[in-house]
């Protein structure tokens, strides 16, 4: 790998600073993984910000944003998890994610030969949706961000709650076996709290979102139309360049 093949990437935490090189076509939460301590990324609400307080987001590539802003120097606010009491909803499932290493095969299958239609197609990612859900279609390949990177398996089961840290609270309460180191992400249209649990022989990552405000609803008046995310009504996530 050159030098051409990485870029410098930068994160300013809290007074300290961490910094590597890092793939052009890795994504930040990888750069995060890689570069901050593990007490910085235990049991906190994440926000990564440009120095002019220009909102990152995890599922962005270092490459672009390099491209798009000129460095990749972040600053990362990290704030405690609380673990809140009180009552929260599921309100269900929300998109199902696969790792696989045929993702072009599988993206056809699901967009020609299901009609669902394509919202996001990249180097990291592929998403598919009829609208109240979605498949996202990830490569089965080791070092994967939240993945163990074996082939033909369920990558995660999303949810959306109403409010992500009631939800850690009540897991952290009554549930030992759901294994997480609790970091939650923030996304342009939610927060994301990731973590796994065994059935048997199998290990399922669940991944449970909040839904930000203003992203919430549906066109059509679907059930639970002021909570959930319309995945036809935009592309998935943010490319830059």
């Amino acid at each position: 790998m050159s030098l051409q093949d990485t870029v410098t990437v930068t994160f300013d935490v809290d007074g300290k600073t961490y910094s590597g090189a890092i793939e052009r076509t890795q994504i930040v939460h990888l750069a995060m993984e890689q570069l901050l301590p593990h007490d910085v990324l235990h049991a906190h609400r994440l926000r990564v910000t440009r120095p002019d307080g220009e909102l990152i987001y995890p599922d962005m590539f270092v490459g672009e944003i390099v491209d798009h802003y000129g460095d990749a120097r972040l600053l990362v606010e990290a704030t405690a998890l609380r673990a809140d009491a009180g009552e929260w909803t599921n309100y269900g499932f929300d998109h199902l994610a696969l790792a696989t290493t045929d993702r072009k095969a599988a993206r056809d299958f699901f967009a020609e030969g299901l009609r669902m239609k394509i919202v996001r197609d990249d180097p990291h990612l592929t998403v598919v949706t009829t609208g109240n859900t979605a498949i996202f279609l990830f490569d089965a390949k080791p070092g994967a961000p939240l993945s163990d990177g074996l082939p033909s398996r369920i990558h995660h089961i999303g949810f959306v709650v109403d409010n992500l840290e009631a939800a850690y609270g009540h897991l952290r309460r009554t549930f030992a076996g759901f294994l997480s180191d609790f970091t939650l992400l923030e996304r342009e249209e939610r927060f994301s709290l990731y973590g796994h649990v065994v059935f048997g022989d199998v290990r399922f990552m669940i991944q449970l979102s909040e839904i930000k405000p203003r992203y919430r609803g549906f066109r059509d008046g679907t059930p639970f139309n002021n909570v959930m995310y319309d995945y036809a009504a935009r592309d998935y996530g943010v490319r830059l360049g």
